[in-house]
C-alpha cells in the first residue's frame, strides 16, 4: 500500500449523521466495477510525537508545554504544504498573473484539530491505510481519466440526504491533496451546508456572501492546513440557490479559480431534493454519484440519475456497504 503525503482540514454549519462504516465502489467511466469495504474509521484518540529541544535555562520545554494543553485544541502538527503556484515564485510573471494569484489565493488558513473532525473523515489521517485505501483507489482512477480527457470540475451528487456525499467529497479532497494534487472543494448544497460543521472549523465569509458582495474568491476561501486543500465553504441556508448559480458573478469566480487548481469538487444538494446539481453541471465536466446502500429504492434512484445527464456522469461511489 502506497502512503501518499499531505494531509488537510473543514468545518461545516450542517449535520448529516456520522458515517459508522465506509465503503466504497471503485468506478470507471461506465460506471461501477469493484465492492471496496473498509472497516469502522479510526478511533478518534489522535497519538502525536513531539521531539521537544533542549529546553533553556528558565524556560518550558515544548513537551511540558503540550501537557498543559488538551487534545482537542492542539492541531496536527506537520510542516505547511506549498500551493503548487508557488513553485514559480522566484520567475517572472506578467500583471494578468499576479491578479489572478492575489484573487484566488486564500485569505484565511485554518489548523485542523484531529479531535474536532468528524469520525467520518478518516482520510485526514494515515493509521491505518487499509481505511483509506478505497479513496486512494479513486484519486488513481480521477487522475487517470483526467489524463485521458478535460477532467476538472467534478460534481459529487447523491440522491437524498444521509447517503454521505459531503463526507466522501471531503475524505476524496483529502486524498487527492496527499496526491500532491491542488483541490479545491466548493460547497453548493445550499439547503444544508456541513462541510464546516465535520471539519470543526468556522468562516465568516461564505460562498454566497463572496458573490453577493462581488468579493474576490480569496475573501471567502478556507486553506485547511496540514491537509493542504482549500474550502470555498456555505456558511448558512442560501434562500435564493438558482439565482446565485445562474449568476455571473459566480461563472466568473468559477472562471478565475480554475486555472489554480488541478480538480474542483462541488458538493451540492441531494438531486430530489433541489434542482441546484442541474445548475451547477453547467459549470462542471463530470458528475459522481455517491449511493448509500439500502437508502434509496429504485424508483428512488432512477428518478435521480434521470436529472442528470448521463453521458457526463462518471462513475457511483456505493457507501457505507455492509458486509
Amino acid at each position: 500500500m502506497e502512503e501518499l503525503t499531505e494531509d488537510g482540514v473543514t468545518r461545516d454549519c450542517a449535520a448529516p449523521e456520522p458515517a459508522k462504516a465506509q465503503a466504497m465502489e471503485e468506478f470507471t467511466e461506465n460506471g461501477v466495477t469493484k465492492d471496496y469495504a473498509a472497516p469502522e474509521p479510526a478511533s478518534e484518540k489522535i497519538s502525536e510525537s513531539y521531539a521537544a529541544p533542549e529546553p533553556a535555562s528558565g524556560t518550558i520545554s515544548e513537551s511540558e508545554m503540550l501537557a498543559r494543553v488538551d487534545d482537542a485544541d492542539l492541531p496536527f502538527r506537520h510542516m505547511r504544504p506549498y500551493f503548487e503556484w508557488e513553485r514559480n515564485g522566484d520567475k517572472r510573471v506578467d500583471d494578468a498573473a499576479v491578479q489572478t494569484r492575489q484573487t484566488a489565493y486564500p485569505a484565511h488558513e485554518v489548523d485542523l484539530r484531529p479531535k474536532r473532525l468528524d469520525p467520518g473523515l478518516i482520510a485526514f489521517n494515515d493509521f491505518d491505510p487499509h481505511d483509506i485505501a478505497p479513496y486512494n483507489r479513486l484519486v488513481i482512477s480521477l487522475i487517470s481519466a483526467a489524463a485521458s480527457r478535460k477532467l476538472k470540475r467534478v460534481l459529487i451528487a447523491s440522491a437524498q440526504y444521509g447517503d454521505g456525499r459531503t463526507t466522501v467529497t471531503l475524505n476524496l479532497a483529502a486524498a487527492l491533496a496527499r496526491a500532491r494534487q491542488r483541490v479545491l472543494v466548493v460547497e453548493s448544497d445550499f439547503l444544508r451546508p456541513s462541510a464546516l460543521r465535520l471539519l470543526g472549523v468556522d468562516s465568516a465569509t461564505g460562498l454566497a456572501e463572496a458573490v453577493a458582495k462581488g468579493l474576490a474568491p480569496s475573501h471567502a476561501m478556507v486553506w485547511l492546513q496540514p491537509i493542504g486543500f482549500n474550502l470555498l465553504p456555505t456558511c448558512a441556508q442560501v434562500e435564493n440557490s438558482a439565482e446565485l448559480l445562474a449568476s455571473p458573478s459566480f461563472e466568473v469566480m468559477m472562471r478565475t479559480l480554475s486555472p489554480e487548481f488541478d480538480f474542483i469538487l462541488f458538493d451540492s444538494a441531494p438531486l430530489l431534493a433541489a434542482a441546484d446539481a442541474r445548475l451547477l453541471e453547467l459549470h462542471t465536466d463530470a458528475t459522481l454519484i455517491v449511493i448509500r446502500q439500502g437508502a434509496a429504492s429504485t424508483s428512488q434512484m432512477a428518478k435521480a440519475v434521470a436529472l442528470l445527464n448521463e453521458e457526463r456522469l462518471l462513475g457511483a461511489v456505493l457507501n457505507r456497504v455492509v458486509t
